[in-house]
């Protein structure tokens, strides 16, 4: 594994409206009331990116007091919307910048928001891959059974695309340029599917002149690419080319805080990818793939506290089946102070454009010189270090497990750290353990559930050199069954008395 820190700039921070907000809908008057307080730049900024924007966050930016605070705002939602967020660049903030001067150069209008309807749908959605140029006046109709008709009669325009499956209908009401959704289309086509259009109502279309050879599969033969439109402009309401290119990477992660230096926290990034997702090229030992890592860690004031990147390679002894279990793992060992964190994490197949992007929010609680314990980490593997130089823990060698399911028979096996032991006149520690296992969930007995109580617990005693321990525990899933379990550890210093919990979760599979 070769590995190199950087400091590079990302961000995700969720941008929340509270309980008052979120009782209040922005309506169209309320909003350019509050947007008229807002200097040049910043309307110019709001009118994009309202697009990208629910009521709330609508509400919550317009009524921050100060350009500061709206700025910070800013910065905030676009490091949230990162679709890479463990890298300096963010291509979905570029792209709608992009989107935004387009549509005001192309599609302007002298009222608020400044462009029409094609404007907010370049913004929303890009750049359709066909435009189709309706004419004025062509009066004609098109038959949808029942002797109804429907005449096109004003200019318009159908737009196409192809991997949202939707087409967007347009008309010039006016005459004056301004094009508005063709709304009426919905209601025909939520009534008459186009399987019902006459013959021959395709004859009188081939008899015009249209920018496409296919303007009536895109406007009048689609209803559910139409659907489509409205289906997206309600739930998903913006794509940006960045969405659409990536390769969805399915990946495992986890984070653990052991102690670190004085007033530090050893915190560990823990990932787990699935081998059969990943490409592969044949070697000398084997198949080969390698693929990259990426961490960024944020505090609260969104300043960039350190970032991270892994070039993985592994081979393996045969390429992986489609439907192998095998779990390849990374890590990375960082070093914090206490706080709360936003972790930025990418993993990205580097043959292909599968590509994984996660955000997470961790608290890292301090560790003193106090009786403590670290985190539990859950493992595949836990063996003696040995000449083994990865996911080292003092004498152990331990590949951290963040999937947290095992496959029965296989022991869990889990690691944790005990520190601020009270030591005897020889520097001996002393020290008991207990931990337990209890289920989650009700287990069902025929057809009824139950509460389970402790199902595995064990307790003992231990003594060592030194007030920090390293602890490696083996469970036998035989004893248990398919579902979700809570591990609970309790330490002890039989020196003083005091005592320390912590907990995680696993699952269980047949």
């Amino acid at each position: 594994m070769r590995t190199r820190l950087s400091y590079a700039v990302s961000l995700a921070l969720l941008l929340c409206a509270t309980p008052l907000m979120a009782q209040q809908l922005m309506a169209l008057d309320d909003e350019i009331e509050l947007y008229s307080h807002l200097d040049r730049y910043e309307r110019r900024r709001y009118e994009g990116l309202r697009y990208l924007m629910n009521d709330h966050q609508k509400m919550h930016y317009l009524t921050i007091p100060t350009r500061k605070e709206r700025d910070d705002w800013v910065v905030r939602f676009w490091r949230l919307n990162d679709p890479t967020p463990a890298t300096r660049k963010n291509e979905r903030r570029i792209e709608h910048k992009e989107r935004v001067a387009e549509a005001l150069e192309m599609y302007p209008k002298v009222e608020f928001p400044y462009w029409d309807h094609r404007g907010e749908t370049l913004i929303r959605f890009g750049k359709p891959d066909i435009i189709a140029e309706i004419p004025a006046n062509v009066g004609f109709g098109a038959q949808f059974g029942h002797g109804q008709t429907r005449d096109i009669k004003m200019p318009g325009q159908v737009w196409q695309y192809m991997k949202l499956g939707m087409v967007v209908p347009f008309e010039d009401i006016n005459l004056s340029g301004e094009h508005i959704y063709y709304l009426e289309v919905r209601t025909a086509y939520t009534k008459r599917p186009y399987e019902m259009l006459v013959e021959g109502y395709n004859d009188a279309l081939d008899a015009l002149t249209y920018s496409s050879s296919n303007v009536y599969s895109l406007f009048f033969a689609a209803s559910d690419e139409l659907m489509a439109f409205y289906s997206h402009l309600e739930n998903n309401r913006h794509f940006h080319t960045a969405d659409l290119a990536r390769v969805p990477l399915p990946c495992y992660f986890d984070i653990t805080a052991f102690k670190g230096g004085p007033g530090k926290v050893r915190t560990e990034v823990n990932f787990e990818i699935p081998a059969r997702e990943l490409s592969y090229e044949k070697g000398p030992q084997g198949f080969r793939t390698d693929f990259e890592v990426r961490v960024a860690v944020y505090d609260l004031n969104m300043e960039e506290v350190v970032s991270g990147y892994d070039l993985v390679d592994i081979d393996l002894p045969e390429r992986p089946a489609p439907d192998s279990p095998w779990l390849l793992p990374a890590q990375f060992i960082l070093t914090l102070d206490p706080g709360y964190y936003r972790f930025g994490l990418e993993v990205r197949d580097r043959r292909t454009r599968k590509h994984g992007a996660f955000l997470a929010s961790r608290n890292i609680a301090p560790m003193g010189d106090t009786l403590c314990v670290s985190d539990i980490q859950l493992a595949s593997l836990i063996e003696k270090a040995g000449s083994r130089t990865s996911f080292l823990k003092g004498p152990l060698r331990v590949i951290p497990h963040p999937v947290h399911a095992y496959r029965k028979p296989d022991p869990v096996r889990f690691y944790f750290e005990i520190y601020g032991l009270d030591l005897d006149d020889e520097d001996f520690g002393f020290w008991e353990i207990e931990y337990s296992v209890e289920p989650k969930e009700k287990r069902r007995e025929g057809p009824v559930y139950k509460d389970v109580g402790t199902v595995m617990s064990s307790r003992f005693n231990a003594s060592g050199f030194g007030s920090t321990q390293h602890e490696r525990l083996e469970i036998d899933s035989k004893e248990l069954w398919e579902g979700s379990f809570r591990l609970r550890v309790r330490v002890m210093d039989r020196r003083t008395r005091k005592y320390v919990e912590t907990q995680t979760s696993f699952s269980i599979l047949e």
